[in-house]
């Protein structure tokens, strides 16, 4: 696995994956008495592996820095005992489709389907494809920067997948200036892509509430971004809650340096309260302590 992993991510990647294992296990267990076909999406499968350095205390040096591998999301729901019913891995980049078929060959599966292709697309059309009366499942979207399209968010609403989105928080304030005069209209464009809609912009920039308007004033333009990222993060759950009709607060990522990262997000396109009772304590559990 060693030589085909990624290189990429560091502790915050443990958690991510070890919180999706850990749900994917307990969703089959769950659900294994149902009479629903199982079907788990990876749509952004990478090479079924994932490396970083990491800094270790040594006894005889102050500390070392050594390079940890992984295994990643698509090798871990292969591992998933009960099985999966069906199992599907999109990714594109061709390197890391050739590991993934080594990945499956030695994790033999009688219904593991790679897609190669872009994730936004493939997932959509997925969920117009599968029979969604006969099918329930987990869906993991894990992508490299803001690559989730919000058509991707709406396709998924229309499920009956439970989601775990690993949003890239930092994606977004970075592209939100604090000064508001630097928001460029490439920014606009990445954060409006991501999040749907163009409505963040009066919520994270609001105008001076010291200037009083008159008859005769301009329009008073903001200044500065008025929300810090607990802010934001609030509003990327609240645009989420618009379409699935459940979302729980995430999980916060940190990096290295302890600047924020990314939000782990668990959502549920299924409406049924049934389902919610069981999904809800294990992954409220999982985030609060996964």
């Amino acid at each position: 696995m060693a030589g085909s992993a990624q290189k990429f991510g560091g502790p915050w990647s443990i958690v991510k994956i070890e919180t999706v294992a850990s749900y994917l296990q307990r969703f089959n267990t769950a659900l294994k008495n149902q009479d629903f076909q199982l079907v788990y999406i990876d749509a952004f499968a990478g090479s079924g592996g994932f490396q970083f350095s990491a800094r270790r205390a040594n006894p005889l040096f102050d500390e070392e820095e050594i390079v940890e591998t992984h295994a990643g999301s698509a090798r871990r729901a292969l591992e998933v005992k009960p099985q999966f019913d069906r199992l599907v891995f999109v990714e594109r980049d061709p390197r890391n489709l050739q590991a993934l078929k080594r990945v499956l060959a030695d994790h033999p599966h009688n219904n593991a389907q790679l897609l190669a292709g872009d994730a936004n697309t493939e997932v959509q059309q997925l969920c117009q494809s599968i029979n969604w009366g006969k099918t329930r499942g987990v869906i993991f979207l894990d992508p490299f920067g803001n690559s989730v399209e919000w058509a991707t968010i709406e396709a998924l609403a229309k499920s009956k997948l439970d989601v775990w989105y690993l949003f890239p928080l930092s994606g977004v304030y970075r592209n939100a200036p604090r000064d508001w005069a630097k928001l460029t209209p490439d920014k606009r464009a990445a954060i409006t892509r991501i999040l749907g809609s163009s409505d963040w912009e009066t919520r994270f920039y609001e105008p001076p509430h010291d200037v009083t308007p008159n008859l005769f004033s301009l329009p008073t333009m903001p200044s500065r971004r008025s929300l810090n990222v607990d802010g934001i993060e609030e509003f990327i759950a609240e645009r989420l809650g618009n379409v699935f009709p459940r979302v729980l607060p995430p999980r916060r990522l940190l990096g290295r340096t302890k600047a924020p990262m990314f939000s782990l997000f668990f959502g549920m396109a299924n409406d049924s309260k049934r389902a919610w009772d069981v999904a809800r304590p294990i992954a409220k559990h999982l985030l609060e302590n996964g």
